[in-house]
């Protein structure tokens, strides 16, 4: 059987991509820029001999999330039946969506987390999220 590659394009910039802000399921659309940066990248991404060729795609899987959902079709169009999959959405930031990383920094201060060391998303999680 042959190895099967999977591709998974990041989304164009929001407004909280823009400010820094973590985003998990909050629903934001693209900004104008976001869009522009999808478009710009399809002419370079997508396409014959391109890293994804539509004509070789077997199968799509796009989160349920707004911004996701528009890159995808941005890139796209309509022409693919798309699985939707809550496995792929976006992390759950729980007490930190919406927030700058100094911010976050300050909430776990006041927390009494991280004295004496710097909070790792990767190793100590999120309040209330994952």
């Amino acid at each position: 059987m042959k190895d099967k590659d999977s591709v998974q394009p990041i989304q164009g910039q929001t407004e909280w991509s823009q400010n820094g802000r973590y985003t998990g399921d909050t629903e934001l659309d693209l900004t104008a820029e976001g869009r522009e940066q999808v478009l710009a990248s399809a002419q370079v991404v997508v396409g014959p001999g391109n890293l994804i060729d539509r004509n070789k795609l077997a199968g799509v899987f796009v989160s349920p999330r707004q911004r996701a959902q528009q890159t995808f079709h941005l890139l796209f169009g309509d022409k693919f039946q798309v699985t939707t999959t809550s496995e792929l959405a976006e992390w759950d930031y729980g007490a930190y969506e919406g927030l700058t990383t100094q911010e976050i920094h300050a909430l776990r201060r006041e927390h009494g987390l991280d004295l004496g060391k710097q909070w790792n998303i990767w190793e100590d999680g999120c309040e209330d999220g994952e």
